[in-house]
């Protein structure tokens, strides 16, 4: 055990404990009146500077970091494979041009916000068990990243290492809510930026790292090699993380509390392309462990067997830190995955506490609640969100697994929906046959990930892209069957009292032609002044 490393990962967890609550300090009376919408988005009031910082954090974590080295290391995928990462960042552009105007406009605070207007508070709950499953499988995946480091950078057991993160990054979470997060996030993207960069130059020029350029081609290439067979699963992965990590709280959480919409888009487009540079200094260190000769390191006693052969892959990017870097460099190293996964893991708790505090405790289960109330839901989710995720880091096998798994239920059923709410006249009869029509379509394909066997025969096999396919079914069928029914309920071929849902009455806060009703009182409003204005 490295006492040095550990007191170093010890020092670092107090300072971000610190700057958290410190940060709570400072900001406790903004929105004082509102202590549970403050908690969420603050007072909206985040500028351009530190907004790039939070959401660029959220977005750059331990699975990130170490998902593209174990994918660029792995034998059967390569640099060829490890797009999953790229289109993650890419999802942020997505979100923020697309959507933010939208959001924003219409004062929503959370993802599920449009959920609850267009298809009612009880279908809510739905989509936020898709949600909170979805992220404490990804906090733990990262969570299990950042024990890995430091089992094999200081020697501390993994349990201990996982337990501790999650208790440092859940406690300044409950205590300052959005505010320290993003002030936290500054600290965090700073010994990330220094861990990584730093870290590169010593491995490059260690003794035992061969050129990585002539390892670029051959039969152990870290680029990987494309196979037209895995055409259909290569498919799958780009849109699944590229649209599947869209309708994230974590996400829209800070776009809704930056101090404009123009800035909130520019923070979209910065930190995207910000999280998407984050990753060539993984994808260097998994090409340079592909040229290593690890006889030449005190890696296994120097008896020459490398990461690969005993299975490691998983663990490539804490292993390169420890084994081909001095011990001052590796405590960087160390505080980098430290600082990536705690950036999600508060972000990713946070979101998940937001919404079950807003949209089922106060929506659904206490309509009535104070926002004392409400504020106290929202830390007991934040609370059981990081006991969930550090059990589930504790018995995760691969980052990348789970990395690719999180966006699969969201990519299927929320991506649509939330389309569909922002922008479709949908209703509940389209919602329920597009999520039959899609969980169908999708686990009757199988998981060979899960070992789960395939009970259709797509065509071409495996190599079908059925989630992909699956998505889109759900999207068509939530439209057809949502216009179809309300045209049946509105021209009686359906007697009213078989609507159960109450379409006609709601028609989902939209009128004939799909401009909110509240936004068309609004103008109406805003253009009678005006005519009183002239006339005046």
């Amino acid at each position: 055990m490295d006492v040095i490393l550990l007191v170093s990962v010890a020092f670092f967890y107090a300072l971000i404990a610190a700057a958290g609550i410190l940060a709570a300090r400072f900001t406790k009376n903004q929105n004082a009146s509102k202590p549970a919408e403050a908690m969420i988005v603050g007072a909206k009031d985040i500028g351009l500077c530190l907004g790039i910082f939070t959401v660029t954090a959220s977005w750059v974590g331990g699975g990130t970091l170490n998902g593209a080295a174990e994918t660029v290391y792995s034998p059967s995928l390569g640099l060829v494979w490890s797009v999953a990462p790229v289109c993650y960042g890419c999802s942020l552009i997505i979100a923020g041009l697309a959507f933010s105007d939208r959001m924003r406009s219409k004062n929503y605070l959370t993802v599920l916000d449009p959920f609850e207007e267009s298809l009612g508070k009880h279908f809510t709950v739905f989509y936020f068990c898709i949600d909170m499953f979805g992220g404490i499988v990804f906090v733990g995946s990262i969570l299990n990243a950042l024990g890995s480091t430091i089992q094999v950078v200081a020697g501390l057991s993994r349990e201990a290492s996982i337990i501790s993160s999650a208790a440092v990054a859940t406690l300044y979470t409950l205590i300052g809510g959005i505010y320290s997060v993003a002030y936290t996030d500054v600290i965090q993207l700073i010994f990330v930026t220094l861990g990584m960069v730093i870290a590169v130059p010593f491995v490059f020029y260690h003794e035992a790292v061969g050129s990585i350029s002539e390892s670029f081609y051959g039969e152990n290439s870290w680029v990987g090699k494309w196979d037209p067979d895995t055409a259909g699963p290569y498919v799958d992965i780009i849109f699944s993380t590229l649209f599947g990590a869209v309708p994230i709280q974590a996400v829209f959480q800070r776009i809704l509390a930056i101090n404009s919409t123009r800035n909130a888009k520019i923070v979209s487009v910065c930190s995207g392309l910000l999280a998407i540079a984050f990753l060539i200094p993984s994808i260097l260190i998994g090409g340079i462990a592909t040229s290593t000769n690890w006889t030449l390191t005190d890696y296994m006693n120097g008896s020459g067997v490398s990461p690969a052969d005993v299975g490691s892959e998983i663990q490539i990017l804490p292993i390169v830190i420890r084994y081909l870097t001095p011990q001052a460099v590796s405590v960087f190293g160390v505080g980098a995955v430290s600082a990536a996964v705690m950036s999600s893991a508060d972000a990713t708790g946070l979101a998940a506490g937001s919404e079950f505090g807003r949209n089922v405790y106060h929506a659904v289960l206490r309509p009535k609640a104070s926002e004392r109330e409400i504020t106290w839901a929202i830390r007991a989710a934040i609370v059981f969100f990081g006991v969930g995720s550090a059990t589930i880091a504790i018995k995760v096998k691969s980052i990348m697994i789970l990395y690719i798994l999180c966006c699969d239920l969201t990519y299927l059923l929320t991506w649509p929906q939330f389309v569909c709410s922002l922008y479709l006249n949908t209703n509940a009869y389209g919602t329920i046959c597009g999520i039959v029509i899609g969980l169908t379509l999708r686990i009757g394909a199988g998981e060979y990930l899960l070992d789960l066997p395939p009970t259709f025969n797509y065509i071409g096999g495996r190599n079908f892209p059925v989630k992909t396919f699956a998505m889109l079914m759900t999207f068509t069928t939530t439209v057809v069957v949502s216009y179809m029914s309300r045209w049946l309920f509105k021209k009686e071929y359906i007697p009213s009292r078989y609507d159960f849902f109450k379409v006609n009455r709601r028609e989902d806060n939209f009128n004939d032609s799909g401009l909110n009703l509240t936004t068309t009182a609004v103008l109406n409003r805003r253009s009678a002044k005006h005519i009183r204005g002239v006339r005046e």
